[in-house]
């Protein structure tokens, strides 16, 4: 009211005298002096001189200015209202301005020249909607003075976005009071709770974290600062970067067969799973951490290069992803350096995991896709999809074949576990003009009905695979089946021989009514002509499969217990073994210092041809003399092996490289899982497979030790490709 008063009142003149610079002052004259005298009784007159006095300067009272208000030259009780009026004008106008304009322009000013800095962050103990957060920050005062800030609700907001180009709010948080410097740099460790309100912007904006985006966050609230002991409001709204979580080099390794679970139909699998964090963000406290396996079988192709199998196999998710089961990371934490964490792999018995653990058991490196977390919450489930390395394993399931005249030529009986003996008695021959005219009529010729088939239904011919288990506990194989295939292709011609020892051309064969050895066997040679191939054959696991050495022997390796006398004549132990057709791998074992020993295993499986793939241009009938009971293949598929090892031969080479492709039934504790490999690995071969013997002594008796059939290196000749 006195401001208004002061406003509405007009301007008065003073009443102080002003004497201009022309004008005389002068003393009365005597009539006057006399008047003055009697009007105050004095007696005698008095006469004073006339004195001229001198231009005075202009006067002024104190406190008056020319054309000034009345209030400034009044009475000290007018100059004291005027002062109140001005200071009063000063407490209603200029005190609020500068409170509540200048002062917040000032500091709003300041806080925008004000850097934060966020040096590292934790993030940890997350709930269904909310988390801890703890950082150490340094905040850039560009103010002169040092302040106090209060605690305050702080409403933080995500990256801008279509749709909110100021950022969506994500959630609040109680910022904890902290003191600063005056200009210059502080550090702070606030330590608070995260509460998220908007679960899928939170979500958006974490993902893009983890993909190595440096991600705006934005906080604004409402505070007091103190500063000099004076509170003054603050308005924030303050743009800071967190630094990104991308993580790097995920790796799988150590892996260790637990168990098997028929209820889920999984194999329970322990691993390490290791991976490379370049970021000071820190996560702690997520306990047990659930994520998604996903396996692109096309995109894991072995022969795609490392760069194309990421492409292809790799992130994001596609149609060909296949989920393969899950993992389980236990006491989940990242640091900024390399991390390790023990992880439980839960695989579906499915085609996808199948072909993943064979891969791997072929040494093959592989690329799988885990999603995650799914257990955690709403606003973190599903933010990392990323791509993970599994090396192949260091210990292949079968690491070599071994390859004997034994196991090629002679063979084993799956019945009794014993070689071949295609003749006990003399076979019912046909008459030798028959015999020389190959293939015609001894195509048809049986063997006598007290003769062995040596046939492809009752002796197995092949080759001893030996394995090495990669786990440390036992667990089985049954239905392998495999298509093996000659690293380099072979293209060859040869001669099948058949002549008499000399010095038993006249010994009698039994039974044949005097016909003298020299006489059957005087055959011409056969010859035979294999176009380019490198096709070996198909081997297969069938009951009889421990017939070969070492398995059929009683108390040997994997075999079974020794007969018991005490029973009938029938040896149960052997056929019991001889009629299994699962092939127990024993468990790996582990030395004193932790380091893992790889326990090996072998079993000889037979081999027949691959249908389709003949390349003999001389016939598709059996190669010996045409007689199934011989042999029943054909003379390239008979030959094709003993060629390979001539040819390695004349480099000095002990040992002959195939590729083995197929399958196999894995079984863990009743779970059954169909696994697929692919298997580089080295055969090596005896002398005795140099030199081919169609019927040695140990099978053929008394035959074997007047008869040679056969061919030798010597009698091949190598031709097209194989000739170079």
């Amino acid at each position: 009211l006195l401001l208004l008063l002061l406003l509405l009142l007009p301007p008065v003149p003073l009443h102080c005298r002003q004497y201009s610079m022309s004008e005389r002052t002068s003393i009365p004259d005597e009539k006057t002096l006399e008047r003055l005298r009697s009007d105050y009784g004095q007696a005698k007159p008095r006469v004073a001189p006339l004195v001229a006095l001198r231009p005075e300067e202009p006067h002024s009272e104190p406190g008056c200015v020319t054309k000034a208000h009345r209030y400034f030259c009044g009475s000290v009780k007018a100059t004291s209202y005027t002062m109140l009026a001005l200071l009063s004008f000063a407490a209603l106008f200029w005190i609020p301005m500068i409170w509540y304009v200048i002062i917040p322009a000032v500091l709003d000013m300041l806080i925008g020249a004000t850097s934060i800095n966020i040096h590292n962050a934790t993030m940890s103990a997350p709930t269904e909607t909310s988390m801890r957060v703890s950082a150490v920050v340094e905040i850039n005062n560009a103010g002169p003075f040092g302040c106090d800030v209060d605690a305050f609700n702080a409403t933080v907001h995500g990256p801008p976005e279509e749709g909110a180009p100021s950022g969506r709010t994500i959630g609040w948080m109680v910022v904890p009071p902290f003191t600063l410097k005056g200009n210059g740099p502080g550090v702070i460790n606030p330590s608070t709770v995260m509460h998220v309100t908007d679960a899928a912007a939170f979500n958006r904006m974490a993902k893009r974290m983890l993909n190595g985006d440096a991600v705006p966050w934005r906080m604004t609230g409402e505070s007091t600062v103190w500063s000099m002991g004076i509170p003054f409001p603050l308005s924030i709204d303050k743009e800071t970067t967190f630094p990104p979580i991308q993580l790097t080099n995920y790796a799988t390794s150590n892996l260790e067969m637990s168990h098997g679970n028929t209820t889920t139909n999984q194999l329970v699998i322990d691993a390490d799973v290791s991976f490379y964090s370049a970021s000071p963000m820190r996560l702690e406290g997520f306990g047990l951490l659930k994520a998604e396996l996903y396996y692109d079988v096309s995109g894991n192709n072995p022969d795609l290069s490392p760069a194309e199998r990421l492409k292809l196999a790799g992130p994001p998710l596609r149609a060909g992803h296949v989920k393969m089961g899950e993992c389980h990371m236990y006491d989940y934490t990242v640091v900024q350096g390399m991390n390790t964490i023990k992880t439980r792999i839960y695989l579906d018995a499915n085609y996808a995991t199948g072909q993943s653990l064979g891969r791997w058991a072929s040494e093959f490196d592989q690329t799988i896709v885990s999603v995650g977390p799914t257990n955690i919450s709403p606003f973190i489930d599903g933010i990392w999809e990323g791509a993970n390395d599994m090396p192949g394993s260091s210990i292949t399931l079968y690491t070599a074949t071994f390859v004997t005249a034994d196991t090629l030529v002679k063979g084993y009986n799956p019945k009794t576990g014993e070689p071949c003996k295609v003749w006990v008695r003399a076979p019912r021959l046909p008459p030798p003009a028959c015999l020389r005219a190959r293939p015609g009529c001894v195509r048809s010729i049986q063997p006598h009905r007290r003769s062995q088939d040596g046939g492809i239904d009752s002796c197995d011919r092949g080759s001893t695979v030996m394995g090495m288990n990669p786990f440390k506990r036992e667990w089985f194989i049954k239905d392998i089946e495999y298509e093996t295939y000659l690293e380099q292709e072979y293209e060859y011609s040869g001669t099948f021989l058949t002549k008499v020892i000399p010095g038993q051309e006249n010994v009698e064969v039994p039974f044949t009514g005097g016909t003298t050895v020299g006489d059957l066997f005087n055959i011409p040679a056969v010859s035979f002509s294999c176009g380019r191939s490198n096709v070996l054959g198909r081997t297969f696991s069938k009951p009889g499969m421990w017939a070969g050495y070492p398995n059929h022997s009683p108390g040997v390796g994997l075999s079974y217990p020794p007969d018991d006398p005490n029973t009938t004549d029938v040896d149960e132990n052997l056929q019991a073994r001889l009629a299994d057709d699962v092939i127990p791998v024993p468990p790996a074992r582990v030395a004193a210092d932790g380091t893992k020993i790889p326990t090996s295993y072998s079993l000889t499986m037979p081999v027949h041809p691959i249908p389709g793939t003949s390349v003999d241009r001389s016939g598709d009938g059996p190669c010996i003399w045409g007689l199934k009971n011989l042999n029943p293949f054909d003379c390239c598929m008979t030959t094709i092996f003993t060629a390979a090892a001539c040819k390695a031969a004349e480099s000095g080479k002990k040992q002959i490289t195939v590729r083995s492709s197929g399958s196999a039934v894995m079984i863990v504790d009743g779970v059954e899982l169909n696994i697929s490999t692919s298997i580089r690995m080295p055969v090596t071969y005896t002398k005795d497979v140099l030199q081919f013997d169609a019927i040695p002594p140990a099978s053929y008796g008394v035959l074997g030790h007047v008869v040679d059939a056969g061919f030798g290196c010597d009698d091949l000749r190598f031709t097209g490709v194989s000739a170079r």
